[in-house]
């Protein structure tokens, strides 16, 4: 009975992380795409470069923000199939998935500086998109995109997994 069980979990952990991923992934925000396509080197790369932002706040959110340590290699098991149908069709964009993906996880990990993650994952994504040099209003444009696929993907997140609560008389530091 425990091994039926624990399939039971697991199957309905991975239908709650492709639940999330189906509200995270599909579309861009039209303002966003919009924006981006103005000043990219074409509107395909803004359209790839904005599915590889959501597509990465989505495994950094479900790392950072999920109640539990599973919940983030569930997310990861379900993108699989997303990505190795994706390197099937198109290698190139594959194999740029994966470079894209270090430079937002090691953006959003570095420490010892002052300037905020949401900045340094913006101008990741401007890179993403050929601009190398942004002007200070495309940085600030970029790190508004940022914060709103981050918000969409904590939205998600909560929806498909819940939010986290404690009863009344545990405050959150006795957990520690």
């Amino acid at each position: 009975m425990g091994m039926l069980a624990d399939w039971r979990a697991a199957r309905d952990r991975r239908r709650l992380a492709a639940t999330y991923l189906q509200a995270v992934l599909p579309v861009a925000d039209p303002a966003d795409l919009h924006w981006l396509a103005a000043i990219a080197s074409s509107a395909d790369v803004a359209e790839r470069e904005l599915g590889f932002a959501r597509r990465a706040l989505a495994l950094i959110v479900a790392e950072r923000d999920a109640l539990d340590d599973q919940t983030a290699a569930d997310v990861a098991h379900e993108l699989v199939p997303v990505t190795e149908s994706e390197a099937r069709q198109r290698p190139e964009v594959g194999q740029a998935w994966v470079a894209r993906w270090r430079e937002y996880s090691g953006a959003f990990t570095v420490r010892g500086t002052a300037e905020a993650p949401a900045e340094r994952l913006a101008k990741v994504l401007l890179q993403g998109a050929d601009i190398d040099n942004p002007s200070r209003d495309q940085l600030t444009r970029a790190t508004q995109c940022i914060h709103g696929i981050r918000a969409r993907a904590n939205e998600s997140l909560r929806g498909a997994f819940g939010a986290a609560s404690l009863p009344d008389d545990v405050r959150p530091s006795a957990l520690r």
